[in-house]
């Protein structure tokens, strides 16, 4: 009788100690729930749109390197400049006709806020194993302080015959630009022709 009263003894305490447990186990999940309800209100859901906002008015263009025709080379030249990137901007001229000393090429685009380009038909030639285009073109620059300046000319391109280059590869390149200031809208300034390359 002792044996079977300890049994039932201790079988009721042990109950006892659980249950106590089991109610603090039902709780905490009510207690979480009321924690995530009373913390919702309190998210910054106005600022998140705003953030994402100014980062898209910073995005760069999408990258461009695309030296297939001269309008996607010069497209390529802006695409550079548009996204800073001087350096890639300043190999697309000819190594052996660079425009000016780098620093000062990169100088001249210090306040260059961003560049468009309008192209008219391009016209070329081939001559000593090269073939040559020259390029019209309409540019409408925005510099930082939001002014807008209109320009239009010619550049010249050059590409060697890729089938007898040797190493290192010359891929089509910028000879020259010639660029002067347009008194037109951008849209109607760009040239009817260039001379013959």
């Amino acid at each position: 009788m002792s044996y079977r009263h300890l049994v039932l003894c201790s079988i009721a305490a042990l109950a006892l100690n659980l249950a106590p447990a089991s109610a603090q186990e039902a709780k905490p999940p009510e207690q979480k729930q009321d924690a995530a309800e009373t913390a919702k209100p309190a998210e910054p859901a106005a600022e998140a749109p705003a953030a994402q906002g100014s980062a898209e008015t910073q995005t760069p263009p999408a990258y461009l390197d695309n030296r297939s025709t001269p309008e996607a080379l010069i497209k390529s030249y802006y695409n550079a400049i548009n996204r800073r990137e001087y350096a890639r901007a300043y190999s697309y001229y000819a190594p052996d006709n660079p425009p000016q000393p780098f620093p000062e090429f990169q100088t001249g685009y210090e306040n260059t806020a961003s560049v468009d380009v309008l192209f008219g038909k391009a016209v070329g030639e081939g001559a000593a194993g090269s073939a040559y285009w020259s390029k019209p073109v309409a540019i409408k620059s925005q510099a930082k302080d939001g002014t807008v300046t209109v320009y239009n000319g010619c550049y010249r391109l050059r590409l060697a015959n890729p089938a007898i280059q040797g190493v290192p590869y010359v891929p089509m390149s910028i000879l020259d630009g010639t660029l002067e200031k347009s008194d037109k809208p951008f849209e109607e300034s760009v040239p009817e022709g260039c001379e013959a390359p």
